[in-house]
């Protein structure tokens, strides 16, 4: 089983350890390759004689032709897309497994790939010293292993993003939307709930726009938010960019969080409304937050929602169960 990437990216980092977690507890061969000629934030994996391309990309177009390949698993895949040999990969989440054996497996032109830097470097910073997002403090090990009660809090960080920073006038409107509805979700749910910790993370961009909302630099650490969001209970989500949704919601789920977030554009297997999430009606209602999160507030309707999203992201999202699912699918329509 040969999985080839040209890049290593970040977008890749959740399969590229569900793959070498997968051979670790199967004692398959790692055989990861470097392939120049495979599409930037996709890779591509030979499996039974069958070529499977896997598409990270954030937006809902396709990065290559689904009939090149007996297989196509999308990220960002619309409902309209789903055909016979179009598969959605649900959420993406910055995870890690055993870093440090990882890279002990690769091959050295792989390794030493000059584009590859960010990544390898990110998987040698254990404690996340240099790196905001070592692969150490990324490890699925250091996960939580139950849902536990911290009173229902509720937890949103978040960022802005800068429309004059980009060419095509859609997605500046895009992230005009965006920015209004992160600076109001955190006004709004600060000045309703005492026991919500909300903030912008700190830039040029949000000191202008928001500075009430900047949070200090040490909340802004990704060690420390993760550890900030092991103790809460509630997490708000948005759409993040092409109007897809971010790393955010993943994480939320892998932690056993109850989610509040606007509607999801993209195909999501299994994950349903009231079961899974709490859906705003619009990429701009901010103003309907209290009510849904005071819903799940309500007899504690937020812990058996994290019930159900641990269990949903142990069966799609976590990777002693993301390759099987994969090849599962595949196994089945061979």
């Amino acid at each position: 089983m040969k999985l080839e990437l040209s890049v290593w990216t970040h977008h890749l980092t959740h399969l590229v350890y569900s793959y070498f977690y997968y051979c670790k507890v199967n004692k398959a061969h790692v055989n990861i390759v470097h392939n120049q000629k495979v599409n930037h934030n996709t890779a591509l994996l030979t499996v039974n004689n069958k070529l499977v391309v896997f598409d990270y990309s954030d937006d809902t177009k396709f990065i290559g032709d689904p009939d090149n390949y007996d297989f196509y698993f999308k990220r960002s895949l619309l409902k309209k897309d789903k055909k016979d040999n179009v598969f959605n990969l649900n959420f993406n989440v910055p995870m890690a497994y055993k870093s440090h054996m990882l890279l002990l497996n690769l091959k050295k032109d792989f390794l030493f790939y000059k584009f590859n830097k960010t990544e390898v470097l990110r998987a040698l910073d254990r404690f996340a010293l240099f790196a905001n997002s070592g692969h150490g403090i990324l490890d699925i090990r250091r996960y939580p292993n139950k849902v536990l009660d911290y009173g229902g809090n509720i937890l949103y960080y978040t960022r802005l993003w800068n429309p004059d920073n980009h060419p095509d006038k859609e997605e500046k409107e895009r992230r005009m939307i965006q920015n209004e509805f992160r600076i109001n979700a955190c006004r709004v749910l600060k000045k309703e709930f005492k026991n919500a910790s909300v903030g912008l993370y700190s830039d040029k961009l949000s000191n202008i726009m928001a500075p009430d909302l900047v949070l200090p630099n040490n909340k802004s650490n990704k060690k420390k938010y993760l550890k900030e969001l092991s103790v809460y209970n509630i997490g708000i989500a948005d759409d993040g960019l092409k109007n897809s949704p971010g790393w955010k919601i993943g994480e939320y789920l892998l932690y056993g969080k109850a989610v509040v977030s606007t509607p999801l554009n993209i195909s999501i297997e299994g994950f349903r409304e009231h079961k899974n999430y709490e859906k705003l009606s619009s990429r701009s209602s901010f103003d309907e937050l209290p009510e849904k999160v005071s819903f799940l507030l309500k007899d504690k309707k937020y812990l058996e929602m994290g019930e159900n999203n641990f269990e949903w992201s142990s069966k799609y999202l976590h990777p002693k169960n993301y390759m099987n699912r994969i090849l599962k699918i595949v196994n089945e329509n061979i």
